[in-house]
């Protein structure tokens, strides 16, 4: 077993922690709401443990895993940048096809994932930490949560200001629900997909609604797409849909006569969804998630589900019965949005990562059960309807936990591939759940 956590990781973490905590801590005297100023190291810490976690549990007890793999790609770019500058550069900013020299191969072919670009880019952003840490994992650790806590402080800032009376439940749900901080704090793709996710969310919030900074947050916004775009198309794919319902909603509303309402906003809706959907078919064409094929890739994993339903953590929703066609793949979206969300089942576990997946959704299900049964339905019906916000997330969580829980295969992928929608869900349920506190009767006195 090849160990990457070392007594180098045991004395230097401390150090690294001591300046980043500092910094935070100067950081968060800024912070003007005592409310919100309480999850701000709070919100880090547990970004840091479950991180730190993460690695330790793929060190010791599996002894491998892909956050070692980008790691090790690192430090193969790192040590491009202290002995050849310029094959660094060339391995941070120029596509593997147009390297110049021979040395610039020399470093980038051995690195792991070289050929893959989304795999490879984590590596690219790693060797920046490597950089910074002396190569050194539990370090990279604490680099990589420190983006994904930036990225969530900036989504909670958002929703902060669109709900400030719901600021500690919201909170919460961001930053401490535990399959998110533990999958998408380390050194592995989905820290970097979230960062990127929320950072887009904000940056949507507040230079395209609000019009706050608009040119720095539209360029934050793209940049945060382009990275999805790079490492995990589908959830870019499954994030316009909701921004672009957030985009008409809002300026819809704003248009203030009746009449130019009804006949200017299903304009807006025209030209926003045809916009919305030319880009969503640019996006996806020749790729493996264009329409033409998702559905025959999809019908082709079953006979490879069917082989391993009975091992491991696989399940089977049906998929066998998919005839190749978008048409068959839709009859099985709402068992795949069921799936995403509350399975596996408590009764379905297999091992001890499986038993914390059916702790938590246990814990999800009960919720959703406690929103429809201690609310009204008329309340509920009226907020669907009046709180563009809780549309906006379900858009978002049902594109993607229907796909989702259709072409994953087991589980174990399952758990990890549903992380950017689980603060969305849980967020639509604070807002649908939310009941106002009574004013308090004001007692008389007898004179």
């Amino acid at each position: 077993m090849t160990f990457y956590i070392t007594l180098q990781d045991l004395f230097l973490t401390p150090v690294y922690l001591l300046i980043i905590y500092s910094i935070l801590y100067f950081l968060r005297t800024s912070i003007v709401d005592k409310e919100m100023r309480k999850f701000f190291i709070m919100g880090y810490t547990v970004k840091i443990v479950g991180a730190i976690f993460f690695g330790l549990v793929f060190q010791f007890v599996y002894g491998y895993g892909d956050t070692f793999f980008y790691f090790s790609g690192a430090g193969i770019a790192r040590d491009a940048f202290f002995n050849d500058i310029g094959s660094y550069w060339e391995i941070m900013f120029q596509s593997m096809d147009e390297y110049s020299t021979p040395h610039t191969y020399y470093y980038a072919y051995r690195m792991p994932y070289y050929g893959d670009k989304p795999s490879f880019a984590i590596c690219q952003i790693g060797s920046i930490f490597s950089i910074l840490s002396f190569h050194t994992y539990t370090i990279n650790c604490l680099f990589f949560a420190l983006l994904s806590f930036a990225g969530s402080w900036q989504m909670y800032r958002a929703w902060a200001d669109i709900y400030p009376v719901l600021k500690k439940q919201i909170g919460w749900a961001i930053f401490f629900i535990p399959s998110v901080f533990f999958w998408a704090s380390g050194v592995v793709k989905d820290s970097i997909t979230f960062t990127a996710l929320t950072f887009a969310f904000a940056a949507f919030h507040f230079g395209i609604i609000h019009r706050k900074k608009t040119y720095i947050n539209i360029f934050i916004f793209l940049l945060c797409c382009y990275t999805l775009y790079v490492v995990k198309l589908y959830i870019l794919l499954c994030f316009i849909p909701a921004c672009g319902w957030w985009f008409y909603s809002q300026y819809s509303k704003q248009i203030q006569s009746n009449f130019l309402r009804v006949v200017f906003a299903p304009f807006l809706l025209i030209v926003g969804g045809g916009l919305a959907f030319y880009a969503f078919s640019n996006l996806i064409k020749g790729t493996e998630y264009d329409l033409d094929r998702v559905a025959q890739r999809a019908f082709i994993t079953a006979d490879w589900i069917h082989q391993m339903s009975a091992q491991g953590s696989a399940y089977d929703i049906g998929i066998d019965q998919m005839d190749g066609t978008m048409t068959g793949m839709l009859k099985l979206y709402p068992k795949g949005i069921f799936t995403t969300l509350f399975r596996p089942f408590v009764w379905e576990v297999k091992n001890f990562n499986m038993l914390l997946a059916a702790l938590e959704n246990l814990v999800l299900l009960f919720l959703t059960f406690q929103v429809f049964k201690n609310q009204k339905w008329g309340v509920i019906l009226t907020r669907l309807k009046t709180q563009q916000m809780v549309v906006v997330c379900l858009v978002f969580t049902l594109f993607f936990s229907g796909i989702i829980g259709i072409v994953s295969s087991n589980f174990g992928t399952l758990v990890r591939y549903r992380i950017p929608i689980l603060p969305f869900y849980t967020i639509a349920l604070v807002i649908l759940g939310y009941k106002p506190s009574k004013p308090k009767k004001m007692r008389r006195i007898k004179v």
